[in-house]
C-alpha cells in the first residue's frame, strides 16, 4: 500500500489532504478564484462547494493509494493551503512518468515559494516514487511559469497547438520535461 507523503520545506509542508480537510482547499480556490481563472479550465457546477471538494479529496486519496496520482497541498505554518503540486497520470513500467500541474496563492506569488515546494516534491517523485520523467506544459504567455520550469531544470520539447481548453478557449502550450538525473546515469 502507498504511504502518504509528508514533505517539509523551510516555509511550508506538503501533504495529501484527507476528505475531512476539504474546507482548506475550498478556501484556497475561493481566495484565488480571479488569480487562477486565466490559467485553468472552466470549473464544473459545484466546484466552489464543500461537497465537491470532499468528493474530490476522497478520489485524490484513492489515487494516491493506488499510485495513479499524488495531489499535494502546501500548508503554511498556520495550516492554511497556499499552493498545490499535482502529479497525475502516473505510469510505471517502461515509461515511469507523470504530468505536473501546480498553482500558488496570489499572496505568495513571486517570492520563490513555488520553486521551493516543487524542488521538494520533484525530489520525492524521483527518489521515493522512482519515476524517470516528469512532464509539464505552460501557455506561452505565462512567462512566470516558463521561467519557473526552466529554473527547475525542465527542458523545452516543443509546442502543442490548441493543446488544452483553458478558461473556455483552446490554448497552445509549451511542452517541457525533466528527466531524473539518477536514471540518466543508468543509461
Amino acid at each position: 500500500m502507498q504511504r502518504l507523503p509528508h514533505l517539509v520545506t523551510p516555509h511550508a509542508e506538503l501533504t495529501v489532504l484527507p476528505p475531512e480537510r476539504a474546507e482548506l482547499v475550498l478556501d484556497y480556490y475561493l481566495r484565488n478564484r480571479d488569480h487562477l481563472e486565466p490559467w485553468e479550465p472552466l470549473r464544473p457546477a459545484g466546484f466552489y462547494t464543500l461537497t465537491y471538494w470532499n468528493h474530490r479529496l476522497r478520489d485524490s486519496y484513492q489515487q494516491c493509494f493506488n499510485g495513479s496520482a499524488i495531489n499535494l497541498a502546501a500548508l503554511d505554518g498556520s495550516g492554511n493551503m497556499i499552493a498545490s503540486c499535482n502529479f497525475t497520470n502516473i505510469i510505471h513500467g517502461v515509461f515511469q512518468a507523470c504530468y505536473l500541474g501546480y498553482s500558488i496563492d496570489q499572496r505568495y506569488q513571486g517570492k520563490g515559494l513555488m520553486q521551493e515546494l516543487l524542488t521538494s516534491a520533484i525530489d520525492y517523485m524521483f527518489t521515493d516514487q522512482q519515476l524517470h520523467r516528469i512532464m509539464a506544459s505552460y501557455m506561452p504567455r505565462n512567462e512566470r511559469s516558463g521561467r519557473l520550469l526552466e529554473k527547475l531544470g525542465f527542458e523545452k520539447e516543443g509546442l502543442a497547438r490548441d493543446y488544452l481548453m483553458i478558461n473556455g478557449r483552446w490554448e497552445d502550450h509549451v511542452m517541457t520535461a525533466l528527466i531524473n538525473p539518477a536514471s540518466r546515469q543508468r543509461k
